[in-house]
Protein backbone atom coordinates (compact mmCIF):
# COMPACT_ATOMS: atom_id res chain seq x y z
CA UNK A 1 0.00 0.00 0.00
CA UNK A 2 1.19 3.21 -0.56
CA UNK A 3 2.52 5.59 2.57
CA UNK A 4 0.45 8.16 3.49
CA UNK A 5 0.41 10.48 2.16
CA UNK A 6 -1.63 8.10 -0.26
CA UNK A 7 -1.46 8.71 -4.37
CA UNK A 8 -3.29 10.47 -6.92
CA UNK A 9 -6.88 9.18 -6.37
CA UNK A 10 -7.73 6.15 -8.43
CA UNK A 11 -11.53 6.39 -8.09
CA UNK A 12 -14.35 8.65 -9.25
CA UNK A 13 -17.99 9.41 -8.25
CA UNK A 14 -20.72 11.28 -10.18
CA UNK A 15 -23.41 12.57 -8.60
CA UNK A 16 -26.85 13.25 -10.58
CA UNK A 17 -28.99 14.76 -8.21
CA UNK A 18 -32.25 14.17 -10.43
CA UNK A 19 -35.09 11.56 -9.86
CA UNK A 20 -38.57 11.04 -10.57
CA UNK A 21 -39.78 11.23 -7.49
CA UNK A 22 -38.12 11.59 -3.66
CA UNK A 23 -38.22 8.91 -1.10
CA UNK A 24 -40.39 9.62 2.38
CA UNK A 25 -36.64 8.98 3.53
CA UNK A 26 -33.76 10.38 1.57
CA UNK A 27 -32.04 13.39 2.59
CA UNK A 28 -29.58 13.41 -0.32
CA UNK A 29 -29.58 16.41 -2.72
CA UNK A 30 -31.75 15.36 -5.38
CA UNK A 31 -34.93 16.77 -6.73
CA UNK A 32 -37.62 15.77 -8.64
CA UNK A 33 -39.24 17.14 -11.69
CA UNK A 34 -36.63 19.43 -13.08
CA UNK A 35 -37.23 19.81 -16.77
CA UNK A 36 -34.46 18.72 -20.27
CA UNK A 37 -32.97 22.08 -19.43
CA UNK A 38 -32.10 22.10 -15.92
CA UNK A 39 -30.47 18.11 -16.93
CA UNK A 40 -28.71 19.36 -20.02
CA UNK A 41 -27.13 22.42 -17.84
CA UNK A 42 -25.98 20.12 -15.02
CA UNK A 43 -24.25 17.57 -17.60
CA UNK A 44 -22.82 20.19 -19.36
CA UNK A 45 -21.19 21.68 -16.23
CA UNK A 46 -20.04 18.38 -14.85
CA UNK A 47 -18.38 17.74 -17.52
CA UNK A 48 -16.95 21.26 -17.82
CA UNK A 49 -16.04 20.56 -14.22
CA UNK A 50 -13.90 17.29 -14.80
CA UNK A 51 -12.02 19.21 -17.21
CA UNK A 52 -11.01 22.02 -15.16
CA UNK A 53 -10.05 19.41 -12.04
CA UNK A 54 -7.86 17.09 -14.57
CA UNK A 55 -6.31 20.37 -15.94
CA UNK A 56 -5.45 21.71 -12.54
CA UNK A 57 -3.22 18.37 -11.82
CA UNK A 58 -4.50 18.08 -8.14
CA UNK A 59 -1.65 16.37 -6.84
CA UNK A 60 1.82 16.85 -5.25
CA UNK A 61 4.80 18.55 -6.95
CA UNK A 62 6.30 15.57 -9.19
CA UNK A 63 2.72 13.45 -9.34
CA UNK A 64 0.87 12.59 -12.64
CA UNK A 65 -2.73 11.36 -13.08
CA UNK A 66 -3.01 7.82 -12.74
CA UNK A 67 -5.82 5.83 -14.45
CA UNK A 68 -9.23 5.42 -12.86
CA UNK A 69 -9.86 2.41 -11.74
CA UNK A 70 -13.70 2.41 -10.45
CA UNK A 71 -16.09 4.65 -11.11
CA UNK A 72 -19.60 5.34 -9.57
CA UNK A 73 -22.40 6.99 -10.99
CA UNK A 74 -24.87 7.87 -8.21
CA UNK A 75 -28.12 9.90 -7.30
CA UNK A 76 -30.58 10.71 -7.29
CA UNK A 77 -31.56 8.21 -9.58
CA UNK A 78 -28.58 8.65 -12.86
CA UNK A 79 -31.00 6.53 -15.19
CA UNK A 80 -33.86 9.19 -15.40
CA UNK A 81 -31.16 11.03 -17.58
CA UNK A 82 -30.66 9.49 -21.46
CA UNK A 83 -27.94 7.33 -21.84
CA UNK A 84 -26.43 9.11 -23.56
CA UNK A 85 -25.59 12.08 -21.39
CA UNK A 86 -24.85 9.14 -18.96
CA UNK A 87 -21.88 7.88 -21.98
CA UNK A 88 -20.81 11.67 -22.59
CA UNK A 89 -20.44 11.80 -18.55
CA UNK A 90 -18.00 8.24 -18.51
CA UNK A 91 -16.65 9.30 -21.28
CA UNK A 92 -15.49 12.52 -20.20
CA UNK A 93 -13.88 10.44 -17.34
CA UNK A 94 -11.96 8.42 -19.84
CA UNK A 95 -10.52 11.39 -22.04
CA UNK A 96 -9.20 13.57 -18.84
CA UNK A 97 -8.10 11.08 -16.61
CA UNK A 98 -7.48 7.48 -18.20
CA UNK A 99 -9.22 4.46 -17.22
CA UNK A 100 -7.64 1.07 -16.28
CA UNK A 101 -8.84 -1.95 -18.97
CA UNK A 102 -11.18 -3.54 -16.26
CA UNK A 103 -12.12 -0.36 -14.40
CA UNK A 104 -15.67 -1.21 -12.19
CA UNK A 105 -18.08 1.18 -13.77
CA UNK A 106 -21.22 1.80 -11.80
CA UNK A 107 -24.48 3.08 -12.42
CA UNK A 108 -27.48 3.23 -10.29
CA UNK A 109 -31.00 2.51 -11.29
CA UNK A 110 -34.38 2.40 -9.62
CA UNK A 111 -36.26 -0.14 -11.41
CA UNK A 112 -38.94 0.80 -14.06
CA UNK A 113 -36.46 3.43 -14.94
CA UNK A 114 -34.62 1.66 -17.10
CA UNK A 115 -35.58 -0.09 -20.85
CA UNK A 116 -33.10 -2.88 -22.86
CA UNK A 117 -32.25 -0.24 -25.23
CA UNK A 118 -30.91 2.07 -22.51
CA UNK A 119 -28.99 -0.81 -20.73
CA UNK A 120 -27.23 -1.91 -24.33
CA UNK A 121 -26.26 1.82 -24.57
CA UNK A 122 -24.63 1.84 -20.99
CA UNK A 123 -22.89 -1.52 -21.21
CA UNK A 124 -21.38 -0.80 -24.60
CA UNK A 125 -19.54 2.52 -23.49
CA UNK A 126 -18.32 0.48 -20.75
CA UNK A 127 -20.86 0.63 -17.65
CA UNK A 128 -20.35 -2.52 -16.58
CA UNK A 129 -21.71 -2.83 -12.78
CA UNK A 130 -25.58 -1.67 -11.94
CA UNK A 131 -26.67 -1.35 -8.58
CA UNK A 132 -31.10 -1.47 -8.12
CA UNK A 133 -32.68 0.08 -5.14
CA UNK A 134 -34.98 -1.89 -4.54
CA UNK A 135 -35.43 -1.58 -1.06
CA UNK A 136 -38.25 -4.30 -0.21
CA UNK A 137 -40.98 -6.27 -2.30
CA UNK A 138 -44.22 -5.52 0.01
CA UNK A 139 -46.72 -2.83 -1.57
CA UNK A 140 -47.14 -1.24 1.28
CA UNK A 141 -43.56 -0.83 2.57
CA UNK A 142 -42.77 1.02 -0.76
CA UNK A 143 -45.57 3.00 -0.36
CA UNK A 144 -44.62 3.93 2.71
CA UNK A 145 -41.19 4.99 1.38
CA UNK A 146 -42.74 6.53 -1.79
CA UNK A 147 -40.88 4.36 -4.55
CA UNK A 148 -42.09 4.08 -7.82
CA UNK A 149 -41.73 0.51 -8.50
CA UNK A 150 -43.40 -2.43 -8.06
CA UNK A 151 -41.38 -5.51 -6.97
CA UNK A 152 -41.99 -7.32 -10.73
CA UNK A 153 -39.98 -4.34 -11.93
CA UNK A 154 -36.80 -5.24 -10.51
CA UNK A 155 -37.59 -8.82 -12.48
CA UNK A 156 -38.10 -6.82 -15.76
CA UNK A 157 -34.98 -4.66 -14.88
CA UNK A 158 -32.62 -7.30 -14.02
CA UNK A 159 -33.16 -9.64 -16.98
CA UNK A 160 -32.58 -6.21 -19.36
CA UNK A 161 -29.47 -5.73 -17.64
CA UNK A 162 -28.56 -9.50 -18.30
CA UNK A 163 -29.38 -9.41 -22.02
CA UNK A 164 -27.65 -6.47 -22.33
CA UNK A 165 -24.27 -7.79 -21.05
CA UNK A 166 -24.34 -7.15 -17.49
CA UNK A 167 -23.02 -9.99 -15.37
CA UNK A 168 -22.12 -8.11 -12.27
CA UNK A 169 -25.50 -6.77 -10.55
CA UNK A 170 -26.66 -5.22 -7.28
CA UNK A 171 -29.46 -4.94 -5.15
CA UNK A 172 -29.98 -2.21 -2.28
CA UNK A 173 -32.72 -3.26 0.85
CA UNK A 174 -33.58 -1.79 3.52
CA UNK A 175 -34.44 -3.41 6.99
CA UNK A 176 -35.66 -1.87 10.21
CA UNK A 177 -38.87 -0.42 8.76
CA UNK A 178 -41.44 0.53 10.45
CA UNK A 179 -44.29 -2.75 10.01
CA UNK A 180 -41.69 -4.60 9.03
CA UNK A 181 -41.76 -8.30 9.78
CA UNK A 182 -39.58 -11.30 9.43
CA UNK A 183 -41.64 -12.75 6.93
CA UNK A 184 -41.42 -9.38 4.87
CA UNK A 185 -37.73 -9.79 5.33
CA UNK A 186 -38.01 -13.50 3.77
CA UNK A 187 -40.25 -12.88 1.49
CA UNK A 188 -38.26 -10.13 -0.25
CA UNK A 189 -34.93 -12.10 0.27
CA UNK A 190 -36.57 -15.39 -1.82
CA UNK A 191 -37.56 -13.09 -4.72
CA UNK A 192 -34.23 -11.32 -4.45
CA UNK A 193 -32.91 -14.54 -4.53
CA UNK A 194 -34.39 -15.77 -7.52
CA UNK A 195 -33.05 -13.67 -9.47
CA UNK A 196 -29.42 -13.50 -11.36
CA UNK A 197 -27.90 -10.81 -8.93
CA UNK A 198 -24.22 -10.71 -7.79
CA UNK A 199 -24.21 -8.35 -5.15
CA UNK A 200 -26.70 -7.12 -2.20
CA UNK A 201 -26.02 -4.31 -0.36
CA UNK A 202 -28.90 -4.49 3.13
CA UNK A 203 -29.03 -0.94 5.12
CA UNK A 204 -30.95 -0.12 8.45
CA UNK A 205 -32.84 2.51 7.82
CA UNK A 206 -32.16 5.65 9.62
CA UNK A 207 -34.48 8.20 10.22
CA UNK A 208 -33.06 11.65 8.67
CA UNK A 209 -34.51 15.17 10.12
CA UNK A 210 -36.47 16.82 7.96
CA UNK A 211 -37.64 13.82 5.78
CA UNK A 212 -41.01 13.26 5.39
CA UNK A 213 -40.37 9.42 7.19
CA UNK A 214 -39.27 10.99 10.30
CA UNK A 215 -41.61 13.46 10.30
CA UNK A 216 -44.17 11.21 10.69
CA UNK A 217 -42.20 9.31 13.18
CA UNK A 218 -42.60 12.14 15.31
CA UNK A 219 -46.25 12.31 14.50
CA UNK A 220 -46.90 9.01 16.19
CA UNK A 221 -47.95 8.31 12.61
CA UNK A 222 -45.40 5.25 11.74
CA UNK A 223 -43.53 3.53 14.35
CA UNK A 224 -39.70 2.11 14.22
CA UNK A 225 -39.51 -1.76 15.19
CA UNK A 226 -37.57 -2.26 18.83
CA UNK A 227 -33.94 -2.74 18.27
CA UNK A 228 -34.30 -6.68 19.16
CA UNK A 229 -36.21 -7.06 15.76
CA UNK A 230 -33.95 -4.87 13.89
CA UNK A 231 -31.13 -7.08 15.00
CA UNK A 232 -32.90 -10.42 13.90
CA UNK A 233 -33.71 -8.86 11.07
CA UNK A 234 -30.25 -8.03 10.02
CA UNK A 235 -28.83 -11.27 10.82
CA UNK A 236 -31.53 -13.07 9.04
CA UNK A 237 -30.54 -11.19 5.88
CA UNK A 238 -26.48 -11.74 6.51
CA UNK A 239 -27.26 -15.46 7.46
CA UNK A 240 -29.70 -16.28 4.58
CA UNK A 241 -27.26 -14.52 2.06
CA UNK A 242 -24.57 -16.62 3.70
CA UNK A 243 -26.48 -19.87 3.10
CA UNK A 244 -27.00 -19.22 -0.58
CA UNK A 245 -23.23 -18.49 -1.39
CA UNK A 246 -22.73 -14.86 -0.84
CA UNK A 247 -19.58 -14.14 1.06
CA UNK A 248 -20.39 -11.23 3.81
CA UNK A 249 -17.85 -8.90 3.46
CA UNK A 250 -18.56 -5.40 4.68
CA UNK A 251 -21.27 -4.61 7.89
CA UNK A 252 -23.85 -4.05 5.28
CA UNK A 253 -22.63 -5.87 2.11
CA UNK A 254 -22.34 -9.31 0.76
CA UNK A 255 -21.81 -10.48 -2.63
CA UNK A 256 -20.67 -13.70 -5.01
CA UNK A 257 -17.26 -14.49 -4.65
CA UNK A 258 -15.25 -12.20 -6.80
CA UNK A 259 -17.70 -9.38 -6.64
CA UNK A 260 -17.26 -7.32 -3.73
CA UNK A 261 -17.29 -3.50 -4.89
CA UNK A 262 -14.41 -2.00 -5.66
CA UNK A 263 -15.42 1.24 -5.84
CA UNK A 264 -16.87 1.50 -2.10
CA UNK A 265 -13.76 -0.89 -0.65
CA UNK A 266 -11.59 2.33 -1.33
CA UNK A 267 -14.30 4.37 0.83
CA UNK A 268 -14.02 1.78 3.56
CA UNK A 269 -10.25 1.24 3.47
CA UNK A 270 -10.01 5.49 3.72
CA UNK A 271 -8.25 5.82 0.43
CA UNK A 272 -8.37 8.77 -1.68
CA UNK A 273 -11.29 9.87 -4.20
CA UNK A 274 -12.22 12.33 -6.55
CA UNK A 275 -16.19 13.30 -6.21
CA UNK A 276 -17.88 15.68 -8.94
CA UNK A 277 -21.06 16.67 -8.86
CA UNK A 278 -23.86 18.94 -7.02
CA UNK A 279 -22.33 18.40 -2.92
CA UNK A 280 -20.32 15.83 -3.97
CA UNK A 281 -17.19 15.05 -1.60
CA UNK A 282 -13.29 14.11 -2.47
CA UNK A 283 -10.60 13.13 -0.47
CA UNK A 284 -7.01 14.23 -2.04
CA UNK A 285 -3.71 15.17 -0.91
CA UNK A 286 -5.20 15.16 2.89
CA UNK A 287 -7.90 17.40 1.74
CA UNK A 288 -11.36 17.05 2.02
CA UNK A 289 -13.31 18.58 -0.30
CA UNK A 290 -16.99 19.80 -0.56
CA UNK A 291 -18.55 21.25 -3.76
CA UNK A 292 -21.55 23.98 -3.57
CA UNK A 293 -24.97 21.84 -2.33
CA UNK A 294 -26.63 25.16 -4.46
CA UNK A 295 -27.40 24.27 -8.14
CA UNK A 296 -27.00 27.71 -9.30
CA UNK A 297 -23.48 27.86 -7.32
CA UNK A 298 -22.53 24.64 -8.73
CA UNK A 299 -23.75 25.72 -11.72
CA UNK A 300 -22.04 29.46 -11.93
CA UNK A 301 -18.85 27.87 -10.45
CA UNK A 302 -18.42 25.41 -13.51
CA UNK A 303 -18.85 27.85 -16.58
CA UNK A 304 -15.65 29.91 -15.42
CA UNK A 305 -12.21 29.37 -15.61
CA UNK A 306 -11.05 29.86 -12.24
CA UNK A 307 -10.64 26.75 -10.12
CA UNK A 308 -10.80 27.05 -6.07
CA UNK A 309 -9.16 24.77 -3.44
CA UNK A 310 -6.54 22.08 -4.94
CA UNK A 311 -7.99 23.17 -8.09
CA UNK A 312 -11.71 22.24 -7.64
CA UNK A 313 -14.08 24.74 -9.47
CA UNK A 314 -16.57 26.16 -6.13
CA UNK A 315 -15.16 23.64 -3.72
CA UNK A 316 -14.39 24.93 -0.09
CA UNK A 317 -12.16 22.72 1.87
CA UNK A 318 -14.38 20.83 4.94
CA UNK A 319 -11.19 19.49 6.58
CA UNK A 320 -7.48 18.96 6.26
CA UNK A 321 -6.53 15.53 7.15
CA UNK A 322 -3.03 14.86 9.01
CA UNK A 323 -1.15 11.54 9.64
CA UNK A 324 -3.07 10.96 12.58
CA UNK A 325 -6.45 11.33 11.31
CA UNK A 326 -5.82 9.46 8.56
CA UNK A 327 -4.72 6.49 10.67
CA UNK A 328 -7.75 7.14 12.67
CA UNK A 329 -9.95 6.70 9.54
CA UNK A 330 -8.22 3.48 8.67
CA UNK A 331 -9.62 2.05 11.54
CA UNK A 332 -13.08 3.17 12.25
CA UNK A 333 -13.15 2.62 8.00
CA UNK A 334 -11.79 -0.91 8.06
CA UNK A 335 -13.57 -1.84 10.43
CA UNK A 336 -16.59 -1.48 8.61
CA UNK A 337 -14.98 -4.90 6.76
CA UNK A 338 -15.63 -8.33 7.82
CA UNK A 339 -12.17 -8.92 7.47
CA UNK A 340 -10.88 -5.99 9.71
CA UNK A 341 -7.71 -4.50 8.98
CA UNK A 342 -4.46 -5.77 8.81
CA UNK A 343 -1.52 -4.45 10.86
CA UNK A 344 1.40 -5.08 7.85
CA UNK A 345 -1.06 -2.93 5.73
CA UNK A 346 -1.55 -0.35 8.34
CA UNK A 347 2.25 -0.21 9.05
CA UNK A 348 3.28 -0.06 5.04
CA UNK A 349 0.71 2.94 4.86
CA UNK A 350 2.15 4.81 8.42
CA UNK A 351 5.26 3.43 9.33
CA UNK A 352 4.16 1.95 12.42
CA UNK A 353 1.83 -0.47 13.77
CA UNK A 354 -1.82 -0.60 14.88
CA UNK A 355 -1.07 -2.52 17.94
CA UNK A 356 0.82 0.51 18.92
CA UNK A 357 -0.63 3.39 17.80
CA UNK A 358 -4.17 2.12 19.44
CA UNK A 359 -2.92 0.31 21.71
CA UNK A 360 -5.71 1.67 24.78
CA UNK A 361 -8.40 1.48 22.16
CA UNK A 362 -7.77 -2.27 21.12
CA UNK A 363 -7.19 -3.46 24.91
CA UNK A 364 -10.41 -1.87 25.84
CA UNK A 365 -12.39 -3.08 23.25
CA UNK A 366 -11.20 -6.29 23.08
CA UNK A 367 -11.83 -6.67 26.98
CA UNK A 368 -15.53 -5.42 26.12
CA UNK A 369 -15.44 -8.32 23.56
CA UNK A 370 -16.17 -6.06 20.24
CA UNK A 371 -13.22 -6.80 18.26
CA UNK A 372 -11.25 -10.29 17.64
CA UNK A 373 -7.24 -10.01 17.28
CA UNK A 374 -6.07 -12.94 15.07
CA UNK A 375 -3.29 -13.24 12.48
CA UNK A 376 -1.95 -9.63 13.38
CA UNK A 377 -5.41 -8.56 12.24
CA UNK A 378 -8.32 -6.68 14.06
CA UNK A 379 -11.87 -7.32 12.95
CA UNK A 380 -15.63 -6.74 14.84
CA UNK A 381 -16.21 -10.12 16.46
CA UNK A 382 -20.65 -11.05 16.66
CA UNK A 383 -21.01 -8.62 18.74
CA UNK A 384 -19.16 -6.12 17.57
CA UNK A 385 -21.43 -6.15 14.56
CA UNK A 386 -24.29 -5.49 16.73
CA UNK A 387 -22.62 -2.43 18.70
CA UNK A 388 -20.16 -1.19 15.70
CA UNK A 389 -20.77 2.02 16.83
CA UNK A 390 -19.46 1.63 19.89
CA UNK A 391 -16.29 0.23 18.28
CA UNK A 392 -16.02 3.06 15.73
CA UNK A 393 -16.13 5.65 18.34
CA UNK A 394 -13.41 4.51 20.30
CA UNK A 395 -11.21 5.49 17.86
CA UNK A 396 -12.68 8.97 17.59
CA UNK A 397 -9.92 11.28 19.35
CA UNK A 398 -7.79 8.35 19.76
Amino acid sequence: MTPFPDQAPTAAYLHIPFCRQKCTYCDFISFAARGRDCQQAYVAALLREIEIVASNRLYLPGRKPVPLQTVFVGGGTPTVLPAGDLVRLLGQLRACFGMEPDCECTVEANPGTVSQEALETLYAAGFNRISFGLQAVQPRLLHLLGRIHEAGDLATGVQAARSAGFSNINVDLLFGLPGQTIQDIDETLDFVLGLPVTHISFYGLILEEGTPLAAAEARGQVRLPDDDLERRQYHRIRLRLAEQGFIHYEISNSARPGYACRHNLVYWQALPYYGFGLAAHSYTDGLRLANPSDMDRYLTACRGDTAGPAGWPGAEVSERVDRQEAMRETMLLGLRLIRGVRDRDFKARFGISLFERFAVPLADLHRRGLIIVSGGRVRLSRRGLDLANQAFRAFIGA
